[in-house]
């Protein structure tokens, strides 16, 4: 499903009025959520303050005149009408004021219409259901790309669509709805300190409000509107076609998602199978498109990263392709490092992708094959390692104007040092290319996780780019033997749950934990690897 939306051409009423530089963002302007002001929207916008008589003796005076006249010489008026009510819509920056419209047909007659404006998407729609709308395309809408500019984000251009697919709204309120739960369990203590380290809860308390809240029921909210989605879902797959492909596959990155914002745990890679599936489709000529729209290069970029991602943890057997040779890698991976939230460089992700062809070697007893995938792991390492971050930083095309290149080479540094502990972890520990003893060790892996821990603390959760931090800092967990360090890594993760309010945020603290545990207790020497102790555990888990 391609997006026909267009951006508004005009400012919205806000910025013209206070003559901001307006993004022109859907579904309401950054702009004014930023400075906390209520987006006025780009349309029409409909003030019916002034009800004027049209006949009798009072036309052409409105009907504060007309009070103010009948009221002379009164010694006791009559009780003031209802005040001017503001109706507005949080959601798509419509706001509409409305008094009463006063319509005199006589002198003495007089008809009040009391009736509020609401956009179509809003109309039948729950209290509830208008807030987990909004909490999507504020708050994890943004969080689903590098830069939530205009014309840089496919999922906020199809909210609109929601009105014409319940299988698209059911599973956004999930997303939301769940999200929602995860905040307030927190409670909220109003500080400078917590302003500047949990905005995003301070936001949920701020906009809830607003809509009757705080809301009781998300999490039932949230396992109802998954069940409804799960059952739309199995009935779009029985008959998916050319038209609605791209449409299924939105739906299946959003339970994706969902699974992150749960736990990060098992569920998602049934979906991931899915997606492989349609994906295939893809690659067939019926479904190709030429060229390929900005919504299917964000679908094949986000999915080829969470298929990589997810694979860091499965080393026994190399997973199936995901994007088929019919289609071209390179645009999805240049894609991915410049649109995918997790900013990790396209050279890097090709590595990755050319490392699931290494079997795991601790499986082998063969000395020749063993060798052979030594060579191999050496030659993706050299690559790895040549990599160089600041100069990639100044020559990729950036996703906005606002490109801190710094910060976006400071990620970068901790991606390759974390593709350098995967590749490595094919190896045993003894390998020459890991043991500083053995005079010819390409690398260090306490040296990699040294490295991890040195770039992201450079990064302050008001960066953009710290939302790219959890999967480098898990493979530093994974490799340190520092308590001081630990207890840092520890405390990043706490405040990068902070900020984002993913549940497999707690997920990846607790594997750590259990790594910890088993690599203090292993004598001096062995060959302690965190990855066969999480296989272990027996647990799917996806870390991004």
């Amino acid at each position: 499903m391609q997006s026909s939306l267009s951006l508004p051409t005009k400012a919205c009423h806000n910025c013209r009025k206070r003559r901001w530089k307006c993004d022109r963002s859907l579904p309401v302007c950054q702009k004014c959520l930023s400075s906390g002001s209520e987006c006025l929207g780009y349309g029409k916008l409909f003030v019916w303050n002034h009800g004027v008589a049209s006949r009798g003796k009072m036309m052409g005076k409105s009907y504060e005149e007309r009070e103010s006249t009948k009221t002379e010489g009164q010694a006791h008026p009559p009780r003031p009408g209802p005040k001017a009510s503001s109706n507005s819509n949080p959601m798509f920056g419509l706001s509409y004021t409305n008094s009463d419209i006063s319509i005199s047909k006589q002198e003495d007659m007089q008809m009040t219409v009391h009736r509020p404006l609401v956009d179509p998407l809003f109309q039948d729609m729950a209290q509830d259901a208008r807030y987990y709308l909004f909490h999507f395309a504020t708050q994890l809408c943004a969080d689903m790309v590098s830069y939530d500019v205009p014309g840089n984000n496919p999922i906020r251009d199809l909210i609109p669509a929601v009105s014409d697919s319940p299988l698209l709204f059911q599973i956004i309120l999930a997303n939301s709805a769940f999200h929602i739960f995860n905040i307030s369990r927190e409670p909220v203590e109003p500080s400078t300190y917590q302003d500047e380290r949990k905005p995003c809860l301070v936001a949920y308390y701020r906009d809830v409000s607003r809509f009757g809240g705080p809301l009781k029921s998300s999490y039932r909210d949230a396992l109802v509107a998954k069940q409804q989605a799960l059952s739309l879902l199995a009935q779009s797959v029985a008959s998916v076609n050319e038209s609605n492909i791209d449409h299924i596959l939105v739906v299946i990155l959003l339970f994706v998602n969902y699974d992150l914002i749960e736990s990060g745990k098992d569920k998602w890679k049934v979906h991931m199978e899915g997606a492989r599936k349609l994906i295939n489709l893809l690659g067939t000529p019926s479904f190709q498109q030429n060229p390929t729209s900005q919504l299917r290069k964000c679908l094949l970029s986000d999915f080829l990263v969470f298929f990589i991602l997810g694979s860091t943890l499965n080393f026994s057997a190399g997973p199936q392709k995901l994007i088929p040779d019919s289609i071209d890698l390179e645009p999805i991976l240049e894609y991915a490092q410049t649109n995918n939230y997790l900013s990790c460089p396209a050279p890097l992700l090709r590595i990755m992708v050319k490392s699931f062809e290494l079997p795991d070697t601790r499986e082998f007893a063969s000395e020749g094959l063993a060798l052979e995938i030594e060579e191999q792991v050496r030659m993706l390492l050299v690559d790895a390692l040549s990599f160089d971050p600041l100069d990639w930083a100044y020559t990729f095309e950036p996703a906005s104007p606002f490109e801190d290149l710094e910060k976006r080479a400071r990620i970068a540094s901790a991606h390759r040092a974390a593709v350098c502990i995967y590749i490595s972890r094919v190896l045993s520990c003894n390998n020459p290319l890991l043991d500083p003893s053995s005079g010819s060790a390409l690398v260090s892996l306490t040296g990699l996780a040294d490295e991890i821990v040195h770039h992201v603390s450079h990064l302050h959760p008001s960066d953009n780019v710290f939302k790219c931090i959890s999967w480098p800092l898990f493979l530093a967990g994974a490799e340190s033997e520092d308590p001081v360090q630990r207890t840092w890594i520890m405390n990043e993760l706490d405040t990068f749950y902070n900020v984002m309010y993913w549940g497999y945020i707690p997920t990846v603290k607790s594997v750590l934990e259990v790594i910890w545990s088993n690599k203090d207790r292993a004598a001096d020497g062995a060959d302690n690897c965190w990855v066969d102790e999480v296989k272990e555990m027996g647990t799917d888990l996806l870390i991004a």
